[in-house]
């Protein structure tokens, strides 16, 4: 069928439906983060530390002067001098045909907002981005620039879009091919900015999707035929854009605060930031769970809304605080009281489960360790099985694997192949009467010997969180120990029995003596495949 085409389609049919697309408001705080996020990058915290430093001020060439208004607002107005300005430039950069009649007013959506400041705006219209680029640091640029742009567009004229859904033949009419996007007849305000989305239905919407010019009759160039499915998905996790949006639909916080709860969310590891997406932990999910479970009401959407109205309130005079904070903090710290008695720790961090333990036939459960969360038995510490929470139950119950050929060096018992919350590792088959465990992989022989008891040789070993050292054999009467390969060549200055082959990324590979008083350090020439064994 694409053969008969020749690598063509023909426009067989356009149907135009013109449409206006008006410019977003001038930045306010949260709105400013989620920009940021989206085509910069930037976190929220550090979208705030740039911003601070553009309205504190910068040396222009021997003029300090502050770049952007105060930049923790929930007002979308701007000042009538800022509007002169920003018509003027309009008129003169981009012509008068791109200047509406009058200026454009934005409605303050949040019905919390507190008006005390203007927009965030360029505190002079007039200040070009290239103009003062070469004062700023390559973020402070970016974001001058970003603000810059949605200021000036945000008074600039509508855009004027064609609603095209385009029939193209493939070959025969029987072969119809249907795009459907959006064509630009005037770009307006589009010319200077336009605005991000976040992942949602508007983010996928056709009618955004911008198409070339095309006329019926007229062919053209195929370049790919992409044949896909589509599935309902859930939602996705959220980025800092659309968590800052969401706290906001919510009324959760205040613009100076969302910087900071998202902060804290980190902080505590209750989330961790993966490819720009925000992903619960273990330690999270616990703690979401216990919070909504006992401490249902103050975690409820509405419950931060409304303190907000009645905190406003007070602040016109409406209210009385002290009333206000009774009501709040009596409840409140009864409950906190009640649940120090009622909830133990174990009710927080263990979740039953309809299992034994293979050991000594206890009820298992899902705890959570400082590793995460793991299967383990509640005799414990008398036992002390554990398994990975992935793991298989079938596989996890199946009978261990035997080491073939060695014996348990303590009783002669056979060792066998287990696995604990640090991974698998070789125990003996006794347990619990003999507790004697090793680690999976045997070390490593470097062929050095401990210059500390000059009985045993160091061994290349792994820790548990996989990273190499080197130890000695001798160990745990010797406890010599190193981070960096052994090579079997004394030290000239200190004449330490050897060296060590250490890796950095300003000097490379170097020999260099491990005793810390002695500073020897020299190039190394061999193999760099030598380092670290």
């Amino acid at each position: 069928m694409l053969d008969a085409a020749d690598g063509q389609l023909i426009v067989a049919k356009i149907e135009k439906k013109q449409r206006s697309r008006n410019p977003a408001p001038p930045f306010i705080t949260s709105t400013l983060q989620q920009e940021a996020a989206r085509k910069l990058g930037f976190t929220t915290k550090r979208t705030m530390m740039v911003a601070q430093q553009l309205y504190e001020g910068i040396d222009l060439g021997g003029e300090t002067a502050g770049l952007i208004s105060y930049m923790r607002t929930d007002s979308v107005n701007l000042s009538e001098e800022a509007l002169g300005d920003l018509r003027a430039l309009i008129a003169e950069k981009y012509g008068v045909e791109n200047l509406p009649k009058e200026p454009r007013q934005f409605k303050t959506k949040s019905k919390n907002a507190q008006e005390a400041h203007e927009a965030i705006r360029p505190t002079s219209a007039y200040r070009l981005p290239e103009q003062v680029k070469q004062f700023l640091s390559v973020e402070q640029f970016k974001l001058y620039d970003l603000i810059w742009k949605r200021t000036v567009a945000c008074q600039m004229i509508h855009a004027t879009l064609n609603q095209v859904a385009i029939d193209l033949n493939c070959g025969s009419d029987q072969n119809v091919f249907r795009a459907t996007g959006s064509t630009v007849t005037n770009p307006g305000f589009m010319a200077v900015y336009l605005e991000g989305v976040d992942d949602s239905k508007e983010a996928a919407d056709d009618q955004d999707s911008l198409l070339p010019p095309m006329e019926e009759g007229r062919p053209v160039i195929l370049n790919d035929v992409v044949a896909g499915q589509h599935f309902t998905e859930p939602p996705p996790r959220y980025s800092e854009a659309s968590l800052v949006k969401a706290l906001e639909e919510h009324g959760i916080g205040r613009p100076s605060t969302y910087a900071t709860i998202i902060s804290t969310l980190q902080n505590r590891e209750y989330v961790t930031l993966d490819a720009k997406r925000f992903h619960p932990t273990d330690v999270g999910r616990i703690v979401n769970k216990f919070l909504t479970d006992h401490f249902t009401k103050y975690v409820d959407y509405s419950f931060t809304a409304n303190l907000e109205d009645d905190l406003d309130a007070v602040a016109r005079g409406e209210k009385d605080w002290v009333p206000l904070m009774n009501d709040f903090w009596q409840p409140f710290t009864q409950l906190i009281t009640e649940k120090e008695t009622s909830v133990q720790r174990k009710d927080v961090t263990q979740e039953s489960i309809d299992e034994q333990c293979p050991e000594c036939s206890s009820p298992l459960s899902i705890r959570l360790g400082r590793n995460g969360r793991f299967v383990g038995c509640t005799n414990y510490p008398t036992c002390s099985y554990t398994r990975n929470l992935g793991d298989d139950n079938a596989a996890a119950s199946a009978e261990p694997e035997v080491v073939e050929g060695r014996v348990c060096p303590k009783c002669e018992s056979s060792l066998v192949i287990k696995t604990g919350r640090y991974g698998k590792f070789v125990g003996c088959s006794a347990y619990p009467t003999c507790k004697h465990i090793e680690p999976l992989e045997k070390p490593q022989d470097t062929g050095v010997a401990c210059p500390q008891c000059k009985d045993g040789a160091i061994l290349r070993r792994k820790a548990r969180s996989g990273k190499i050292f080197f130890s000695c054999s001798g160990y745990p009467k010797c406890d010599y120990a190193l981070w960096d390969a052994p090579i079997k060549e004394s030290c000239p200055d200190c004449h330490w029995p050897i060296l060590t082959l250490k890796t950095t990324k300003r000097r490379g590979v170097e020999k260099v003596c491990p005793q810390k008083e002695c500073k020897y350090a020299t190039p190394y020439e061999g193999d760099e495949n030598d380092v670290n064994g």
